[in-house]
């Protein structure tokens, strides 16, 4: 005896309901960026001074839901990576953007839709830091350095807290460790006189 069609399409949707329940692997917890192995800049300065102009907050801005802001995260490293070694100098490390933005994703409607998980939103992060030094005196030097960094990730609608705050760290984690990288180049061609080692 052959099963009705309207046995069969119910049997067919039950096993897509049954796999998009199934729940995803936890997430491999995720520790704030280390910079200690790099070892310091050392500069020709009395101080280091870190400095937030950053821009309004909006609607959409959800970097204070992470574990570690992305500004933190720069204040971090500021302190672990750059080192007064005294002097007359002075440099700052001027943040001029550490946002964390949600952009909201379109989804499939229907009965597709329905037994699918999708991707619900985008998470886009933006590092912007300028570095600026001066020398006054005889041995006068002023310069300047700038990094951009962006990182873009999307998460589905089903996902937990702990793995969407482990989601804001990871972002964190990928522009402070690219800025590091372009800081670090930045701070030793533009800013050279400055340096010690």
């Amino acid at each position: 005896m052959m099963p009705s069609r309207r046995l069969v399409l119910a049997a067919g949707l039950a096993a897509l309901a049954l796999s998009a329940c199934q729940s995803t692997p936890p997430r491999p917890a995720t520790r704030p960026a280390d910079f200690s192995s790099f070892g310091p800049i050392v500069l020709n300065a009395g101080s280091v001074d870190v400095v937030e102009g950053v821009r309004a907050a909006g609607g959409n801005n959800v970097e204070q839901r992470s574990p570690v802001t992305p500004a933190e995260a720069v204040r971090r490293w500021a302190s672990e990576r750059l080192q007064a070694a005294g002097g007359p100098g002075r440099v700052r490390v001027i943040i001029r953007d550490a946002s964390i933005i949600e952009v909201p994703l379109p989804k499939t409607g229907g009965v597709q839709g329905y037994f699918t998980n999708q991707q619900a939103q985008r998470y886009d992060g933006r590092l912007d830091v300028e570095i600026t030094g001066e020398i006054p005196g005889e041995a006068f030097f002023r310069g300047r350095t700038q990094a951009t960094e962006t990182y873009s990730i999307t998460v589905p609608e089903n996902i937990s807290l702990a793995d969407r705050e482990a989601t804001f760290l990871q972002i964190t984690n990928r522009l402070i460790q690219g800025l590091n990288a372009r800081l670090d180049a930045g701070i030793r061609k533009d800013l050279a006189p400055m340096v010690r080692r």
